[in-house]
């Protein structure tokens, strides 16, 4: 089977579920999978990426300087 025939029947299962603490286990499992790698290489949920979103977000909504370009570059080499 196919990657999209199995997304699609998957999808029309989840809409016929009315079972709620199905369906938060399903959100808790998607919401637990691996989204992205940090520069670090540390692996990160989609969760714990929206965090620390919100955290860049806030410390430079508060005036806090980031990196600038050249010192982005230099930690970026270095890995």
């Amino acid at each position: 089977m196919n990657v999209e025939i199995q997304r699609r029947n998957i999808v029309h299962r989840i809409l016929d579920i009315e079972n709620v603490q199905l369906l938060n286990k399903i959100e808790d499992l998607l919401n637990n999978d691996i989204y992205t790698y940090s520069t670090s290489g540390e692996s990160l949920t989609i969760n714990q990426y929206k965090s620390h979103l919100s955290e860049i977000m806030k410390l430079s909504d508060a005036g806090e300087a980031g990196y600038s370009s050249e010192e982005a570059r230099k930690k970026i080499i270095k890995k």
